[in-house]
């Protein structure tokens, strides 16, 4: 009997391990962000970038077929993403951006820089945290061309 319960035990703590290197294992963004994401099915992109410093929220909305909307999302495909159960608050880069996915059912999925290297993506409701490669480096980049963007007037 005590012999049983030792294998057991070393086959429920392999298949944990296998879980875990599973569960770390980079992904590309299609697959971060879950739920069905298809890019040939998002209509729209809301780009919301709320300055850290207090000045006023900056947002535009990209439609598919638009030149920064193929830009955005080449941008977002090239890093990988590895799950974490990391968590921060501290944004770094002097905006908090948060963008969103619609279909043309329904505003589907999320992304978010969460601080550091990290960003929260997924459906809506539904979101994970991940490291993002290249970390606050990739996360400026992106924001760099966020930036160029032109607003929607307020």
């Amino acid at each position: 009997m005590k012999g049983q319960v030792q294998k057991f035990v070393v086959l429920l703590l392999f298949v944990v391990c296998l879980g875990f290197i599973f569960l770390s294992l980079p992904r590309d963004f299609e697959k971060t962000m879950g739920g069905g994401f298809d890019p040939e099915k998002v209509e729209k992109i809301q780009v919301d970038l709320l300055p850290v410093g207090g000045q006023a929220p900056l947002g535009v909305t990209l439609q598919q077929g638009d030149e920064e909307f193929g830009k955005l999302l080449a941008l977002l495909e090239k890093p990988t993403y590895s799950r974490t159960v990391s968590k921060s608050d501290e944004i770094t880069l002097g905006y908090e951006v948060k963008l969103s996915f619609a279909t043309s059912e329904a505003w589907a999925w999320q992304y978010q820089f969460m601080g550091g290297k990290l960003v929260e993506a997924g459906p809506y409701g539904q979101t994970k945290n991940y490291q993002i490669s290249g970390g606050e480096e990739t996360q400026q980049a992106i924001l760099d061309y966020l930036l160029t963007l032109e607003p929607e007037p307020s």
